[in-house]
C-alpha cells in the first residue's frame, strides 16, 4: 500500500506508528474502505490511540526491536520498539554489504569489466602430503575477475574433497603468497600463514567437501597440508 506522495518510504510492525503525520496510513483505513477521505490531524486525533490492530500490514520492516532484556511490547505508543527508523536500518543494510563481498562481488573500487582477465578457470591438484601423505584434494577455480585501477583481481574458490575412506580430523593448511581477504577458513594463532577449518566443520567425512574463497590479484596463492588426525 502506497501512503502518498509525501509519504516515507518506511514499512512498519502490525501496529507500529511513525509520529510523523504523512506516515498516518498505516493506521488509517483505506478510502475504499472508509468512502471519505481523513486529513492528518483527524487521523492522528482518532486512529492513533484505537487499541485495534492497524488496517494495513506491510510487511519487511526493521523495527526497534526488543529491549535489553529481549522483551517487545507491540504498542503504538512504543515507537522505541515498534517504529522503524533510517537510523535503524542502516547496520543492517551495512551487514548485506558486507555479505554481498563475501558472496558476490569483492572490488575496493568501482569495478569495470576486463575482457583479457579469465572468467573462469578450474584446475584440480592433490594437497603436497606430509610424512605418511594424505588423501586431501584441491580443486582451484577462478569465479570472477574485474579491474580496479590499474590491478586485475581475481576471486577465487578453492573445494577441499577428502578422497581417503577415512575421516580427516583438525586438518591444517598452510596458505603462501596470499595477498587479499579470505572467508570460510579460520586463522590459526602464532602460527604464520596456517589455517584450519571452521569450528562447525571440524571433521571431514570420507568422499566430502568443503570450501573457501579469497579475492587477489596477481598468481593464485599456494595451498599446502601441514598437519591433520
Amino acid at each position: 500500500m502506497g501512503l502518498g506522495l509525501l509519504a516515507s518510504p518506511l514499512v512498519f510492525f502490525k501496529s507500529c506508528l511513525n509520529l510523523a503525520q504523512p506516515l498516518l496510513g498505516c493506521v488509517i483505513a483505506s478510502v475504499f474502505v472508509l468512502h471519505s477521505e481523513v486529513g492528518c490531524v483527524q487521523g492522528f486525533e482518532t486512529c492513533y490511540h484505537r487499541p485495534e490492530a492497524n488496517p494495513n500490514i506491510l510487511y519487511g520492516g526493521l523495527v526497534g526491536g526488543p529491549d535489553q532484556n529481549d522483551d517487545f511490547t507491540d504498542d503504538r505508543s512504543n515507537y522505541e520498539q515498534t517504529e522503524p527508523t533510517l537510523s535503524g536500518s542502516a547496520p543492517l543494510i551495512g551487514l548485506f554489504a558486507k555479505l554481498q563481498t563475501v558472496y558476490g562481488s569483492y572490488h575496493k573500487e568501482s569495478p569495470k569489466p576486463n575482457p583479457k582477465s579469465p572468467s573462469t578457470n578450474t584446475q584440480k591438484e592433490s594437497a603436497p602430503k606430509p610424512s605418511g601423505g594424505v588423501p586431501v584434494e584441491f580443486v582451484h577455480s577462478i569465479t570472477g575477475s574485474w579491474t580496479a585501477g590499474e590491478t586485475n583481481y581475481y576471486r577465487h574458490r578453492v573445494v577441499i574433497k577428502n578422497t581417503s575412506e577415512k575421516p580427516i580430523s583438525d586438518l591444517k593448511l598452510v596458505i603462501e603468497n596470499l595477498t587479499g581477504p579470505l572467508w570460510g577458513l579460520s586463522p590459526v594463532t602464532q602460527e604464520k600463514n596456517t589455517y584450519e577449518l571452521p569450528e562447525w566443520l571440524r571433521v571431514l567425512n570420507p568422499g566430502s567437501e568443503c570450501m573457501f574463497v579469497y579475492v587477489q590479484g596477481g598468481p593464485q596463492a599456494k595451498i599446502s597440508v601441514s598437519s591433520y588426525h
